[in-house]
């Protein structure tokens, strides 16, 4: 029997798949996604995008997954047991430590934007933007992170919140994100799908997404596809050990992760064609980044017929996916202070929901501090996930590998462990050296 110290599984095999599936959405380039597609050919990008997911995102979250289901630790705890049974340098356990790091910056990123997010919904509900120009728009936009320093107080609410949820264990914690979760995005998805088929310009959305323009499918292209493949589904930021460490034993996890990186794929189309239909209504073109998702969304809905109503709702939708991933994203280091330094459930959710405030709050009003954390994941995260490829590919002894992954077909496991091994590696090396000497824009 597991004692107190180690992390009970989930008695549900589903829950794996569905808490897993919330966080990738949650961290999912939706606002880059659908632009990107139309800039670099709509399909071929596309297509790009998927085979990175599948051939390279994927392997990677599920040798992560592998690795808590064994060593069913803190994701530092869990690679120490793993390079010991491997006979490997216990100093591979520090990748773990980064990993955990890296999803506190993510998580602070991720609360700045969903207080954005929150403060869309307020504005498009009380139909203050009712008609109003793009112009508007986009200077009421400007004007809320010019004072950014008023989000300060509701993102300690929402910090709070989230640590109450931690604390309340894993258990608790993350069965709320996959069993309330996910049937709450798919419900509203489906409501903004039927607005977005009503009133939404499917013809020329239609031409953008899905346009046969092969011109742009060239390098520029596929790197594209891979970058935004690489960070669709917060590999390298531990919280797939974590998940792993809860998974009931035997459970087939390749197959599991797939099945989570299925339902991320279904929602990044669903989120495209949520979106881009309304934006051509009202005879925007789709602009990328941060004005794609705050300025010509709620321009759309503004000008549209239940605007107002169906605005507050997909900007409630990205607020409460945004927390529930925020919630597995404080986990990694939670458990790492939880079992490493053996300090009180409650207190190490107290303290990096505090360090997590903190870091939103200082690059909410400094652009530099913004800037400076936004590089230095987007050098660390590839560097991370490369990690974890180089340990399980060539590190850990194979039947060690296939004795955590015994449930699946042999077939399927020689396919993934070659993927680790070499096109999982050589990809993000292909990644990091575009990235530096580009450079590309990875986050």
């Amino acid at each position: 029997m597991l004692d107190s110290n180690v992390p009970q599984p989930w008695q549900g095999q589903t829950t794996l798949v569905f808490a897993l599936a919330v966080v990738a959405i949650g961290l999912g380039n939706f606002y880059r996604l659908p632009f990107l597609m139309g800039e670099y050919g709509g399909a071929p990008f596309f297509i790009a995008y998927v085979i990175t997911v599948l051939l390279v995102t994927t392997p990677v979250w599920a040798a992560e997954v592998m690795l808590g289901s064994s060593g069913r630790n803190s994701p530092l705890g869990a690679i120490r047991w793993a390079a010991d049974q491997s006979g490997r340098s216990v100093w591979w356990s520090w990748v773990g430590g980064l990993h955990s790091g890296l999803a506190l910056l993510v998580a602070a990123k991720l609360l700045l934007l969903s207080l954005w997010a929150m403060d869309r919904a307020q504005v498009i509900s009380t139909g203050i933007l009712a008609s109003a120009s793009g112009v508007e728009v986009a200077e009421n936009f400007v004007a809320m992170v010019e004072d950014n320093a008023s989000l300060i107080w509701p993102g300690l609410i929402m910090a709070v919140l989230a640590a109450l949820l931690v604390t309340f264990g894993p258990a608790y914690a993350m069965g709320l994100i996959a069993w309330l979760g996910l049937p709450a995005i798919a419900v509203a998805c489906i409501g903004l799908l039927g607005y977005a088929l009503e009133y939404g310009d499917l013809q020329a959305a239609d031409e953008f997404l899905f346009a046969r323009n092969y011109n742009g499918n060239g390098f520029p292209a596929a790197v594209a596809g891979a970058v935004s493949g690489l960070f669709t589904l917060g590999a390298g930021l531990a919280v797939g050990i974590c998940f792993g460490g809860r998974s009931p034993k035997g459970l087939p996890l390749l197959r599991a992760v797939t099945a989570a990186v299925v339902l991320d794929i279904a929602f990044g189309i669903a989120m495209a064609l949520i979106t881009i239909p309304l934006i051509y209504a009202v005879n925007v073109e789709p602009i990328r980044g941060l004005a794609y998702v705050f300025v010509a969304v709620p321009y759309a809905y503004a000008n549209l017929p239940s605007g107002d109503v169906y605005g507050t709702l997909f900007f409630g939708l990205l607020a409460c996916t945004s927390v529930f991933t925020l919630v597995a994203l404080m986990e990694p280091a939670v458990m790492l202070l939880r079992q490493e330094l053996k300090w009180r459930r409650g207190a190490a959710a107290g303290f990096v929901a505090s360090c997590v405030a903190a870091l939103a709050s200082f690059m909410a009003v400094s652009a530099a501090t913004d800037a400076f954390i936004t590089n230095l994941m987007n050098a660390a995260i590839p560097l991370a996930i490369l990690a974890v490829s180089v340990f399980v590919g060539w590190r850990m002894p194979r039947p060690i590998v296939r004795s955590e992954l015994y449930r699946e077909p042999r077939w399927l496991f020689l396919m993934w462990w070659e993927l680790i091994r070499i096109v999982v590696p050589l990809t993000l090396v292909v990644t990091l050296l575009a990235w530096w000497f580009g450079p590309i824009a990875l986050l």
